[in-house]
């Protein structure tokens, strides 16, 4: 191939030009993951001599084989909120209500945090920065976590799950709005500055109808990802049906067990589906 561009005078590109067997940058790369792949099978010593393949697949029947008296009450002091159908609501809500939270504070935080409306005075560049670090440093703590500090706070239940998702929501939504308000047209705030409009202004006419749909986009695919998240909450002592599947797998009632988790696929599938076609709609 490489001929071929010489032969007609042209510019060989720096892909065609390398030789696959003397590329040493490309074989050193190479060599050096290989070694690190090594080092690290070699430093977690993953044993798999222990598996016992026909307790797992006993396991795995019990799992298919649903146990649906966690569907009712099993007494007179339990309610709905108390059973499967009722905790796997509990959960949702608790990625919606977590996902408002962080809404309404990653919002203003997004204007703060973005370039082109934070320039052109010391003391916004100033602000700009430190919101971008907050940001930074809330969305690298995970969410796990954070749940188990706000487990320590708010002891175990619903309040430390939602704001635990909240928090950490805060950072990941502001990052996704203050990049959607950094990548508008910048023409139209510019019309509207010339004709002496003030800040709040320039943005409330000519910011917010360019980001209201990424906005709405990014909004839905948190409070989808807090909704698959939320289940996972319940073993750090974050609340809802992820607590409830924690007992059963704990007490070995896999039935009960297999049936949680049919039903945590099965919403998530659906508010997968469902978010999937309403950013495909917003597109």
């Amino acid at each position: 191939m490489a001929s071929y561009f010489r032969s007609r005078g042209l510019p060989v590109p720096r892909e065609l030009s390398r030789n696959p067997l003397t590329d040493w940058q490309r074989w050193g790369t190479l060599a050096v993951t290989i070694a690190v792949l090594y080092v690290g099978v070699k430093v977690l010593d993953i044993d798999v001599s222990r598996a016992n393949p026909q307790y797992a697949w006993g396991v795995v029947r019990k799992l298919l084989e649903w146990d649906f008296d966690i569907m009712t009450p099993q007494n007179e002091y339990e309610t709905f909120w108390d059973t499967s159908p009722g905790l796997m609501l509990t959960t949702i809500l608790l990625g919606v209500v977590a996902t408002a939270l962080s809404l309404l504070l990653a919002l203003p935080l997004a204007f703060l945090g973005a370039r082109n409306i934070m320039t052109g005075h010391p003391v916004t560049a100033v602000i700009y920065t430190f919101v971008r670090i907050l940001f930074t440093i809330v969305r690298s703590i995970d969410v796990l976590i954070v749940v188990i500090v706000f487990a320590i706070i708010f002891g175990l239940g619903s309040a430390a799950g939602v704001f635990g998702l909240a928090f950490h929501n805060i950072g990941v939504l502001g990052k996704l709005y203050s990049e959607a308000i950094e990548g508008i047209d910048p023409g139209p705030g510019e019309a509207i500055t010339a004709t002496g409009a003030n800040r709040v202004q320039v943005i409330w006419t000519a910011v917010l109808p360019q980001i209201f749909n990424p906005f709405v986009s990014f909004t839905i695919y948190r409070l989808d990802a807090n909704v698959r998240l939320a289940p996972v909450l319940g073993f750090v002592g974050g609340g809802g049906i992820g607590q409830q599947l924690f007992q059963t797998i704990q007490l070995f009632q896999y039935q009960k067990a297999g049936l949680i988790i049919f039903m945590i696929v099965l919403v998530v599938a659906t508010m997968d589906f469902a978010s999937a076609q309403v950013r495909k709609k917003l597109s």
